[in-house]
């Protein structure tokens, strides 16, 4: 009995340590590590995009605090002559009276035109011959704005052009923004520019309205005259 007793015990001795080398022993999951390496990579990745957006951010903020530049393209544009192309209106109007040097830089153009295209210079002050005068400037006024207005046209054509090739090959985004920047303010010259020739152009359609009215009134007034010469004669 007692040396059954000793050997049961002994079988139960190596059982618990049997049992307490395996839980000793670390168990390997393949499932778990792959997991850990895809976190670890997916964590780099980020790593990654997170640097290259800081020397994103980087290149930006040092391309916006650099000069671009930009002035010094398309020099047309800039042009005093494209700039201030259009008289005033007191000019304007006053051009048709004698008053064509009065026009700023259409003065000369005006001049010429009115000089080439003239056949008779009246030596009287009648007001008939002054207002074929006036008729004959107001047309040379009005020619040689069109003239400038095609010139600057073309002018302004070239050096938007011009602008338009630099922002296509622009190197950052300061030149971009600033060539972008310059092309909206020529497009607001541009439309100052239509307002204005749209108010040249309202003038000088009331001037002609204003020299219809007087050709009839001085109709009607040589009419009365000639009636009244008729009634005066028997009498």
């Amino acid at each position: 009995m007692t040396l059954h007793r000793s050997v049961w015990l002994a079988i139960l001795g190596s059982l618990m340590l049997v049992g307490a080398a395996h839980s000793q022993i670390i168990v390997y999951d393949p499932t778990a590590y792959a997991k850990l390496v895809q976190e670890a990579e997916t964590a780099l990745q980020q790593l990654q995009q997170m640097q290259k957006a800081v020397a994103n951010g980087q290149t930006l903020l040092t391309s916006l605090n650099t000069n671009s530049g930009v002035n010094s393209l398309a020099p047309l544009l800039s042009a005093p002559a494209l700039r201030d192309f259009l008289p005033t209106i007191n000019a304007y109007v006053s051009a048709e009276h004698g008053g064509l040097s009065q026009l700023g830089v259409l003065a000369s153009s005006a001049q010429t035109i009115r000089s080439q295209n003239r056949l008779y210079t009246p030596q009287a002050s009648d007001p008939l011959e002054a207002d074929g005068e006036a008729q004959g400037d107001r047309a040379a006024r009005d020619l040689a704005a069109g003239q400038a207005v095609s010139a600057a046209a073309q002018s302004r054509l070239v050096g938007l052009q011009q602008l338009q090739t630099a922002l296509t090959t622009a190197g950052d985004a300061r030149a971009a923004l600033d060539l972008q920047a310059r092309i909206q303010a020529e497009q607001a010259m541009i439309a100052n520019d239509q307002m204005r020739l749209q108010g040249l152009a309202i003038t000088s359609a009331a001037e002609d309205r204003v020299q219809q009215q007087r050709d009839r009134e001085r109709m009607e007034a040589d009419r009365d005259a000639r009636i009244a010469l008729y009634k005066a004669a028997f009498q």
